[in-house]
């Protein structure tokens, strides 16, 4: 696999756990990811069962190690799928093996890759528009439990915070609703600074910057463009 290839899976991996996690249930999120990894690497669609000697080639080609060796975790959430499926049981016991083993394929995929910025960042930000009513604006961090948005602002990039946006709700218990309705640009919540760092950086230097907090990741050659958004999360 080429490292365009690797990376494309890889952020498919980490969107699909982060659904899991978000919802006890949500297994198949990851195992449709694994699935679309597996017949990627089989050459030709099958069951999920067919891929795995594909998949276990990945992993025993990279450095990665999982608390459950993989060929017992794979073969714990295809034996468990089927039975949820079936029965309608084991399902949160099998989302939490599903994302270990998107954890473990993730970690395959990304080895070996450059350890810049753009490998391990978080593409296409959501980010708050200064238009939008503070409702919408805190739906989309409660719906994706973000602590964090980027807003571009006439003086550049802000991000607006959960904490400020806690103070601005609770400053004023009475007037609440009112307060939802208003825009983010008419409204007193506070807006912080913003951190960058370049797609090209490396991540040691990335990771002194990120310590305190997210920061926006902009285009090599153009600082305006905004592409992604580094946490230290995304660096374990």
């Amino acid at each position: 696999m080429d490292n365009a290839a690797k990376l494309c899976f890889a952020d498919q991996m980490r969107s699909a756990r982060e659904a899991a996690i978000k919802d006890g249930e949500a297994f198949d999120v990851v195992i449709h990811a694994v699935e679309r990894l597996g017949s990627f690497l089989h050459g030709k669609q099958e069951n999920l069962g067919a891929y795995k000697n594909d998949l276990n080639a990945l992993i025993e080609a990279s450095d990665v190690a999982s608390v459950t060796p993989f060929s017992v975790l794979f073969k714990m959430v295809k034996d468990a799928r089927n039975d949820a499926l079936h029965q309608g049981a084991f399902a949160r016991h099998l989302t939490v093996h599903s994302i270990e083993l998107a954890l473990c394929l993730e970690g395959a995929l990304r080895n070996g890759m450059p350890a810049i910025v753009e490998n391990y960042m978080v593409r296409n930000p959501t980010c708050a528009e200064l238009w939008q009513p503070v409702s919408m604006i805190r739906q989309q961090m409660l719906a994706n439990s973000f602590s964090f948005m980027p807003v571009k602002t006439q003086s550049g990039w802000r991000l607006v915070s959960d904490s400020h946006l806690a103070v601005y709700l609770r400053n004023d218990p009475d007037r609440r609703k009112e307060r939802m309705a208003r825009r983010l640009d008419d409204s007193e919540i506070e807006l912080g600074p913003a951190k960058f760092v370049s797609e090209a950086d490396q991540l040691a230097d990335a990771a002194k910057v990120v310590v305190s907090g997210p920061a926006l990741v902009h285009h090599r050659e153009n600082q305006e463009i905004l592409v992604g958004i580094l946490t230290a999360f995304d660096l374990l």
